[in-house]
């Protein structure tokens, strides 16, 4: 069950365009600003030449060209939109997440929200293997939901596109999935 939920996160992370995940540039910035200065960010803090980065890759990806809009790359005083600041939501997740931003610091902006969503895979899978655990607990051995339950989680979707990418829901589902 986990090599099969492994290809099928991998094929969302890739098969779903840079920043296209709800939130996505947002919940990216978060962990890049724990990633890249000391201690966690408040609320209200950015920092415009990522957010540059963060609009040029965007752009690049075609989120905008459906919204008849494009952030103003040139700003020096105004913040560069990008979404909903997530600055402020609950911080493990993102700390998480910034660790592989630790290494690749000077790589690509898009390479590294791909980082990221490998993060997001990881915590895809430990749901799996949480919902593989429950069936064990519930059920006699041999019982035919212990592969159902993990199998039907993992067909889903809708499931396998929210948790493979940059999202502090990820970490939320799987959690909630260990508890």
């Amino acid at each position: 069950m986990l090599l099969l939920a492994l290809v099928f996160g991998v094929i969302f992370i890739f098969i779903v365009p840079p920043w296209q995940h709800y939130d996505e540039p947002t919940h990216f910035e978060y962990s890049w600003l724990i990633a890249n200065r000391t201690g966690l960010p408040f609320v209200g803090e950015y920092d415009q030449p990522v957010r540059r980065e963060i609009a040029s890759s965007m752009i690049e990806h075609g989120f905008y060209r459906d919204i008849n809009f494009n952030p103003n790359l040139l700003s020096i005083s105004d913040r560069i939109w990008i979404g909903i600041s997530q600055i402020g939501s609950k911080p493990l997740y993102y700390w998480l997440a910034a660790l592989p931003l630790r290494l690749i610091e000077t790589a690509d902006i898009t390479f590294q929200l791909y980082a990221e969503r490998f993060v997001s895979l990881l915590f895809y899978l430990l749901t799996i293997a949480a919902a593989y655990g429950f069936a064990v607990e519930i059920t006699p051995g041999k019982h035919p939901l212990r592969w159902l339950l993990p199998l039907t989680i993992l067909l889903l979707p809708g499931l396998v596109d929210i948790l493979t990418s940059v999202n502090d829901d990820v970490a939320a589902t799987a959690l909630f999935s260990l508890f």
